[in-house]
């Protein structure tokens, strides 16, 4: 909210609102944050998997990239621990989707899992352009665990810097497996990290292939020896994907943190 808004909401548009409002109650509103799950999936599953869901507690969403936000609602305070079953119940269905509350984001998120393990994370990022770099430091504190992180944008600098064996980019092309798990492991290697998070793909709108289509992207993420490594397929508008893809990376790494081995399917996979 800008902060102008926030002075003319305290100041004199709350005061007028009670004035021309008086019968109206406050709402006692529980925010969860969400990712990999859109609205009308979590709809469906509430709908087949809470199917005794009780009147007093309202559902709201508030769709956004990347997180959808999941409003629990009531008007009497009395009806609280309605609300706190109800999200017991939702935890026990969509709880891995489940990143954080209120303002949380994925970058915060991963930072308080990394400060808590005493644990350092490194990057190497090509198609996201530094884009997972850019959520992890608009987080204060995000120096004590995030001391390097590389984009290597072309072949070359994939090599030179982060160590790739040219040959492999030449069997299996940038965005490939072995290429993705390659950078990962440079990238530990050079920063003395514990945790990486490596993307190679195509965000468009050119550069695809009948085999590596506009939208494709290897992940890769883990430890040094526990490296895991997934193809994606998001075929968007190029912000949209990186934007998308750097917020599917970080919660891989939250998953990994958390010690689950797991592979929502976020997007739909190309095989």
């Amino acid at each position: 909210m800008p902060p102008e808004l926030a002075a003319m909401l305290k100041g004199s548009v709350l005061s007028e609102l009670q004035v021309s409002f008086p019968d109206a109650s406050a709402r006692l509103v529980r925010r969860l944050k969400l990712f990999g799950m859109g609205e009308s999936s979590l709809q469906q599953i509430i709908a087949d998997q809470c199917p005794h869901w009780p009147s007093e507690v309202v559902v709201g969403f508030r769709a956004g990239a990347p997180l959808l936000e999941l409003k629990l609602e009531i008007e009497d305070q009395a009806h609280l621990p309605l609300r706190d079953q109800c999200e017991v119940e939702l935890r026990k269905v969509v709880g891995d989707f489940i990143v954080g509350e209120n303002d949380d984001t994925l970058g915060a998120i991963v930072i308080g899992l990394l400060q808590q393990q005493n644990k350092q994370l490194t990057l190497a990022e090509s198609c996201t352009g530094g884009m997972i770099a850019s959520n992890v430091t608009a987080i204060s504190g995000a120096s004590s665990v995030f001391g390097a992180g590389f984009v290597s944008y072309s072949n070359a600098i994939k090599s030179s810097v982060l160590g790739v064996d040219a040959d492999l980019i030449e069997t299996h092309g940038a965005v490939s497996e072995p290429v993705a798990r390659a950078m990962a492991e440079g990238a530990l290697e050079r920063s003395a990290a514990h945790c990486a998070i490596a993307v190679t793909g195509i965000a468009g709108p050119d550069g695809g292939t009948d085999d590596k289509p506009v939208g494709s992207v290897w992940v890769a993420w883990g430890g040094m020896g526990s490296i895991n490594a997934h193809l994606f397929h998001y075929p968007v508008g190029r912000k949209m994907f990186q934007t998308m893809v750097s917020a599917l990376a970080l919660d891989l790494l939250r998953r990994y943190l958390l010690g689950s081995t797991d592979v929502p399917n976020y997007f739909q996979r190309k095989r």
